[in-house]
């Protein structure tokens, strides 16, 4: 198995983290947190390194590729570290129902590749599932790792292949850690709020990414925020400063950790999409001074996200286990979602020009692409 102290080899020899999909959202944060602790060696690798801009040390090793068309560089960075943390996988809701297919080979067939990497090398794998693979939200209470059960729609809905495709990698990666064969550990995200999550959108644009980042744009741009379904749905959201300190947690704790799934997730702050909208509506003013000429609109989610769109009513995260480990999420909502905007509004302020373009909001969100971030979460 891989190293097993969590945080060096020893004074002299920092532990050596592979960072794959380091140039996402939540990967672009790891990579940071990393570099400020300032004892490990890191190793990344994404299709792009835009999100990037400004995080650098001589710590920080970044390669530029696509995991599919790399096998072998692929294989030297989990031959080269001590953990591999997978953070691979689309997280786009329009891609699961218009590209089933390429959605379920990213995010089940290539990261059951990176999995057999490290059974053959023998390393840590830290890889980060999603909350979504509690399905539809039909029980009452809080979700619990190890006794809540997973309901999904019917299979033409096929928004549900991107749950399906996770929680059948989550079982693969525990069946091989319980046969001894893998040492892993299992995340399941709730929802990270922070700056350069996604991209940001032109005001007409209907699917794409999750919904800060449409909400935010709209704010930007004078636009409607579309509220699927009523935005009755209930998500519980954690800053993403929050969901390092959990990382490190359980990084720091590899004996603990070995073989487990952990939720990471803040329930107090779990409000309504339409709850969301009002709240980005009001900090919008008390950020700028000035209130939104943004509307709340309603739409359907075959409309917004097409055909075959399904999704689930409430995700409230039990983080009772991960809280064991002596972790506690420190952001409320208001924190979380004020910090998150101020990030994109401080590009605005610097341009000195509103919003229109795709183009221009692409360059005052931090240089983020106005495409899908093709391998990235």
């Amino acid at each position: 198995m891989a190293q097993r102290n969590g945080s060096s080899h020893g004074e002299d020899t920092p532990l050596v983290v592979a960072v794959l999909g380091a140039g996402g959202f939540i990967g672009t944060h790891l990579v940071e947190h990393l570099l400020a602790a300032g004892k490990y060696a890191i190793l990344g690798i994404d299709l792009t390194s835009e999100k990037l801009s400004g995080i650098e040390g001589a710590a920080f090793t970044f390669y530029e590729a696509d995991i599919r068309q790399a096998p072998a560089l692929l294989e030297q960075l989990v031959r080269r570290a001590d953990v591999v943390v997978d953070l691979i996988a689309y997280a786009n809701p329009s891609m699961y129902v218009t590209e089933p297919l390429e959605v379920f080979d990213l995010n089940f067939v290539q990261n059951l590749e990176i999995a057999k990497l490290c059974m053959a090398h023998r390393k840590r794998l830290i890889q980060y599932s999603s909350a979504e693979v509690y399905g539809k939200g039909t029980e009452g209470g809080a979700y619990a790792e190890d006794t809540s059960d997973s309901v999904f729609g019917p299979v033409h809905k096929q928004r549900w292949i991107y749950a399906a495709g996770k929680m059948l990698l989550e079982r693969v990666l525990y069946a091989q850690g319980v046969a001894g064969n893998l040492d892993c550990t299992i995340i399941r995200p709730f929802n990270f709020i922070g700056s350069r999550i996604d991209y940001l959108v032109p005001a007409h644009a209907i699917g794409g990414p999750r919904v800060f980042p449409h909400f935010m744009s709209a704010l930007l741009t004078g636009g409607p925020l579309r509220l699927v379904d009523g935005g009755h749905v209930r998500r519980a959201f954690l800053h993403v400063a929050d969901a390092n300190t959990a990382f490190q947690t359980i990084l720091d704790q590899p004996e603990q950790t070995r073989n487990q799934i952990y939720n990471v997730g803040n329930p107090e702050n779990d409000l309504t999409i339409r709850e969301v909208a009002l709240l980005m509506i009001d900090l919008y003013e008390e950020l700028t001074g000035r209130r939104p000429t943004s509307e709340v609109v309603d739409i359907s989610g075959e409309d917004f996200y097409g055909v075959g769109y399904e999704d689930s009513s409430r995700l409230p995260p039990d983080i009772a286990k991960l809280r064991r480990l002596g972790w506690a999420p420190r952001h409320d909502t208001r924190t979380t979602f004020r910090e998150a905007m101020a990030f994109y509004l401080k590009g605005v302020q610097e341009h000195r020009r509103p919003c229109k373009l795709e183009t221009e909001i692409g360059a005052v969100a931090g240089a983020m692409p106005a495409r899908v971030p093709r391998n990235t979460p």
